[in-house]
């Protein structure tokens, strides 16, 4: 009788377990019975030890200056001396013996598997190479510990590192294939692509089978994985629990004076081991684990909430009688040339006509924004107002830092008052003014750099005739203040959004490159403390980032 595929894992697992020395009386009575009723289990048994007694042979001569796996590998040996002539005399009495093929091509994979293996670690060992082991997915109300000395953003690819959260929740993505969800207050330190350990805390894993074998140190000992889904949750003093939710875990500890404690820990089970190793069995964990189902709720939740507060901000904004001209952006059809002014005022609104942008979308799922990616997209603007106060405020994503400049909007032609508000080739937020004399240029602290390269960012500026200041503003925060020169009214009655003709001399202009999703003018200087709300109440929901290793 040959075995379907079900049962042919399940076999290789008892035999992993009977060579491991890790097999519940229940599983080996289960093993003997299958031997004395099938022909086809017992060839295979004893195809598995035969090549397990190779396998340790060959481990020992390739591993023999590792003391504390040889150690592992001896108490193996031990197992397959004893079982090892049991099963030659079952070779006796198995007619037709013969290499299943599916176990050939294990064999072949597991061997080049361990060489490459064996070759990384030495590689790492020698010149000591540290990569991207892992990916902070998403968070939730995230606050990190007051000694926290890394405290990367959601999409932050990262490097071994440790991960410490006051409190809220982040999800971690391994390149081997497990996710975790990390629960603050919590502490846990990534070690490599499939495993950390966790000092204190709480996390739940989902392992898929690519990924086998991640294991998360604990206190006592480790628990490594069999291809599952499990919780735990280390107190504090040391003591831990363990749930498994579907699958099997393996709990590898220490207790006591260098005792040995092995745990299998199958889908419903759950133990609790004590400050000093020693693991016994418990019906449930004290409190729920928080999964990815949970996580992306409430991440949805989030992004929700603060999409409707924005939308309560945008109608505020609206109305405000110092508005002079606001895109939301929002509520466009995909074929629309025309930018809406969403003011609300008995005055004429100044639409936009959109030149060549096409719809994206924004910083939120279902809203609107304009993408300018050839060198002739523009949004042409007419506001026929002098602005001896103002504020202009926009959220943009930039495709790439500026060669020359970004410029956010522009006034053409060049005459007094004429203004250039962009991003320039050195990651300044830059306002340029036409004055009686000059051109005068007011530039914030570097502000842009690769880290905000595709990601959603507010910039404001504000020019205050009473104080006769000029001050840049970057996600809600003072960048610079300035001295105004001359007070000169700012004049915006010509205008392009996204684009420029005036800040060089080239005959296409210096276009934008990225996309804006908000855009608005204000006649008043507002302080920064209004600014940093605007921010906040419009800021998305943790935007994720296309980098490079980030290191802590």
């Amino acid at each position: 009788m040959s075995l379907s595929d079900k049962e042919t894992l399940e076999l290789h697992e008892l035999l992993d377990g009977l060579v491991e020395n890790n097999l519940s009386p229940s599983h080996k009575s289960k093993l003997e019975k299958w031997l004395a009723e099938s022909e086809e289990v017992r060839r295979r048994y004893v195809y598995f030890m035969d090549m397990s007694s190779s396998l340790v042979h060959y481990a020992d001569e390739r591993l023999s200056d590792e003391t504390e796996e040889e150690e592992d590998l001896s108490k193996v040996e031990k197992i397959v001396r004893f079982i090892r002539p049991i099963a030659l005399v079952a070779a006796l009495l198995v007619a037709g013996f013969y290499l299943p093929r599916s176990l050939v091509e294990d064999e072949a994979t597991g061997s080049a598997v361990g060489s490459s293996s064996l070759a990384e670690s030495s590689q790492i060992s020698d010149d000591v190479i540290v990569d991207t082991v892992a990916v902070l997915t998403k968070t939730v109300g995230v606050e990190w510990a007051d000694d926290a000395s890394f405290r990367p953003e959601s999409g932050t690819t990262l490097e071994p590192c440790k991960l410490q959260l006051k409190s809220g929740l982040a999800q971690v993505e391994f390149l081997q294939g497990s996710t975790i969800v990390l629960e603050g207050p919590v502490e846990f330190e990534i070690i490599n692509p499939n495993g950390g350990a966790l000092a204190i805390g709480k996390l739940r894993a989902s392992v898929p089978q690519v990924a086998s074998g991640f294991s998360i140190e604990i206190p006592k000992g480790k628990v490594i994985d069999l291809g599952t889904e499990f919780g735990l949750h280390v107190h504090d003093g040391g003591s831990t629990e363990v749930f498994v939710f579907q699958g099997k875990v393996l709990y590898d500890g220490l207790a006591g004076d260098d005792e040995d404690v092995f745990r299998e820990v199958s889908g419903g089970e759950s133990i609790f081991i004590d400050p000093y190793g020693y693991p016994r069995w418990v019906e449930m964990p004290t409190e729920p684990f928080m999964g990815k189902a949970d996580l992306a709720y409430k991440s949805m939740e989030e992004s929700q909430r603060r999409h409707e507060a924005w939308v309560e901000l945008s109608k505020e904004i609206a109305i405000d009688p110092s508005t002079r001209i606001y895109f939301t952006f929002d509520n466009h059809s995909p074929w629309s040339r025309v930018l809406r002014d969403d003011k609300v005022s008995e005055e004429i609104s100044h639409n936009g006509a959109v030149i060549g942008c096409k719809w994206e979308e924004g910083r939120w799922s279902g809203k609107g924004a304009l993408s300018f990616k050839r060198d002739n997209d523009r949004v042409r603007l007419n506001l026929p107002h002098n602005l001896t106060s103002a504020t202009l405020a926009a959220w943009i994503r930039l495709d790439s830092i500026p060669q020359t400049a970004s410029p956010i909007i522009c006034t053409e032609p060049v005459s007094l008052g004429a203004s250039c508000w962009s991003i320039n080739r050195k990651g300044q937020l830059s306002l340029r003014i036409k004055s009686s004399k000059d051109l005068t240029i007011y530039d914030s602290a570097v502000a842009f750099g690769k880290d905000r390269v595709g990601r959603w960012t507010h910039v404001a500026t504000t020019l205050d005739s009473n104080s006769r200041m000029i001050r840049h503003y970057v996600n809600g925060r003072s960048f610079s203040h300035e001295k105004l020169s001359e007070l000169v009214p700012l004049n915006f009655e010509k205008s392009l959004l996204g684009h420029s003709s005036s800040m060089d001399k080239a005959s296409k202009g210096v276009p934008f490159r990225g996309s804006i999703d908000e855009f608005v003018i204000f006649e008043k200087a507002h302080d920064e403390e209004a600014i940093r709300r605007i921010y906040e109440i419009g800021r998305p929901y943790e935007p994720s980032r296309s980098l490079g290793t980030v290191l802590p």
